[in-house]
């Protein structure tokens, strides 16, 4: 099998968006080595998080990670 479809929703979208906006340079040349190019995954990512309604995104807070701000 090539591809599978995974269903996510807005926050968990928006955590993989976060997760790629915060990859360091050496990061990001080690997985479009492997994978594939990021800035190109993040702009698929962004389009499907843009259809989703945002409008009810739920803050969720770690009890075991506090926030740094």
């Amino acid at each position: 099998m090539h591809e599978i479809k995974v269903p996510l929703n807005v926050n968990e979208l928006g955590v993989l968006l976060s997760a790629l906006q915060l990859l360091e340079n050496s990061d990001e040349n080690r997985i479009a080595k492997h994978y594939g190019s990021v800035p190109s995954l993040y702009n698929r990512l962004v389009d499907a998080y843009n259809q989703l309604d945002q409008e009810h995104l739920i803050q969720q807070d770690d009890p075991i990670c506090e926030p740094s701000f």
